[in-house]
């Protein structure tokens, strides 16, 4: 009797391990909801080009990426120098910067000069971030000399914009901090302040339009952009290269009736060495299969293309997965590029 009971003992048990096993399971586990792949990508501040960008990419890779479970958001910051070192201290994913700031940090150079980060990969190059000295027409700055003596807004600490503001009005006006009053504002803040009159100006880098500056020139505080001659543009050029001359078209500002002629730097799309390939893959394709969607969403993503997606681009190694997409493209990959 007892060896009866322990052979109905085994069968059950046997049973349980089968039904374990069966096709509901299987099934189960194919219905599986993936596991949450969350994105941070820092961006800059709320008045620039950076922020708004960010919040559009995050939101188009979490509607046509959900299956895979991509939760990606945009967080405001203080801008390039700041996104590439939480980057390094892994407090982000991916980021939006300055090329020429990438390149530093890729190097251990200028302000990166004991804070190397040798894991920055470039994934894609964005718009010209273009310089904008704008000034209120009663302050009497005519000339980038003009800016000595007055309180002048040189972008957040720790950003890019704050970083050319010192370089340009060194080169061009042989101004240092020493010569006027620099204040370390937000593109907002920054706008704001001018309207109260508070400020004499502020330089706001970014794609345009850049909405900072759009409200100022929609406000009613007349104002104006300083511009850059053939001669301003070559002794920036001379000590930073990486440098454009762009023209900002009539119409871009409210009551903007003629071209502005100004520089600016290749921006671009950036993320840590050890992001999967296949994210990175599939981030890029998900943003280029839609280009022409998110095309309306910002006037600044109108100048991006395929084509355009290595351009300009200095020597810092793309990521794996971008090399591979751009491959299957058929996009000619510069070698400095190649990792």
């Amino acid at each position: 009797m007892k060896k009866v009971l322990s052979m109905l003992l085994i069968l059950c048990l046997l049973a349980v391990v089968l039904t374990g096993c069966t096709g509901k399971t299987e099934k189960k586990e194919e219905g599986k909801k993936p596991e949450k792949i969350y994105l941070t990508i820092v961006t800059g501040s709320t008045g620039g080009t950076y922020y708004p960008v960010g919040t559009i990419l995050a939101s188009l890779w979490n509607e046509k990426l959900a299956d895979m479970g991509i939760n990606a958001s945009a967080q405001s910051s203080g801008g390039s120098v700041e996104n590439l070192n939480m980057l390094k201290a892994k407090e982000a994913q991916l980021a939006i910067a300055m090329s020429n700031l990438t390149l530093f940090s890729y190097e251990g150079k200028e302000r990166f000069k004991d804070n190397r980060f040798e894991d920055v990969r470039f994934i894609t190059a964005l718009w010209p971030d273009v310089t904008q000295f704008v000034v209120t027409k009663d302050s009497g700055i005519n000339t980038f000399a003009d800016i000595r003596g007055k309180r002048f807004a040189v972008g957040g600490a720790g950003s890019g914009t704050e970083y050319s503001t010192r370089i340009i009005l060194k080169e061009v006006a042989g101004l240092t901090y020493d010569d006027f009053q620099p204040e370390h504002l937000g593109y907002f803040e920054a706008a704001t302040a001018m309207q109260n009159g508070q400020l004499a100006g502020m330089n706001a880098e970014g794609g345009i339009p850049t909405a900072a500056v759009s409200e100022l020139y929609a406000s009613k505080t007349p104002v104006k952009m300083l511009e850059f001659s053939d001669e301003d543009f070559t002794k920036v050029h001379r000590v930073a290269p990486y440098y454009m001359k762009v023209i900002i078209p009539s119409g871009t500002y409210t009551k903007q009736d003629k071209e502005i002629y100004t520089i600016g730097v290749k921006s671009v799309l950036i993320g840590r060495a050890d992001l999967d390939e296949e994210l990175v893959y599939n981030l890029l394709k998900v943003m280029y299969d839609n280009l022409d969607e998110i095309k309306k969403s910002h006037k600044a993503l109108e100048y991006l293309s395929l084509g355009r997606a290595v351009e300009g681009l200095p020597p810092v190694p793309l990521h794996p997965g971008a090399v591979k997409f751009y491959k299957e493209k058929g996009i000619d990959i510069p070698g400095h590029l190649l990792p």
